[in-house]
């Protein structure tokens, strides 16, 4: 018996097999929260709204320039919650986790992306509360289709979505 075999038998690891995620009907209007668990389905029923493209960044130029111009920039920025200026003349890779996960979504955001996956999971939760007030804020004054997934629960008072999906209940809420 290999040591691999060993480390299965002793953990009684079975062969994976693709847990069953059901795919919601959501709205194509409004920001649609979709929220549970890890491991619930969120990132799998992301994947059927849109095809996720990779986020054109150019870890050689400073943030802002990254952006189709430096106004859209500092507009998404501000609606992001990274309000730290000096930070938007450094490059990416010298942002923490926190200020690059807010640049990520203004980023994407400037290149046409609908979805935003791991919503505030590697913020604290004052900068949680803050992004959400601040991407409903932004998305009151340039409406469309946003869909965000996140497996916190606190933020659907802050980011006030449209609708709710919730992955451990498979139920969709109208708010």
């Amino acid at each position: 018996m290999s040591y691999l075999d060993e480390i299965r038998a002793r953990y009684d690891i079975k062969d994976y097999v693709e847990p069953k995620v059901t795919i919601p009907e959501l709205p194509t209007e409004g920001i649609v929260l979709i929220v549970g668990t890890s491991g619930s389905g969120k990132t799998t029923i992301l994947k059927t709204v849109d095809d996720p493209k990779p986020l054109a960044i150019d870890y050689t130029k400073n943030v802002i320039d990254n952006f189709s111009t430096a106004e859209r920039g500092e507009e998404l920025l501000i609606a992001c919650g990274l309000r730290t200026i000096p930070a938007w003349f450094r490059t990416p890779n010298t942002l923490s986790n926190g200020e690059f996960h807010r640049f990520e979504i203004a980023i994407g955001l400037d290149q046409g992306h609908n979805i935003i996956d791991e919503f505030t999971s590697v913020v604290d939760r004052d900068t949680a509360k803050s992004l959400a007030y601040s991407v409903r804020k932004y998305f009151d004054k340039n409406p469309g289709v946003l869909y965000i997934a996140s497996c916190h629960h606190d933020i659907i008072d802050w980011l006030d979505p449209d609708w709710v999906y919730d992955t451990d209940l498979q139920v969709l809420d109208n708010r």
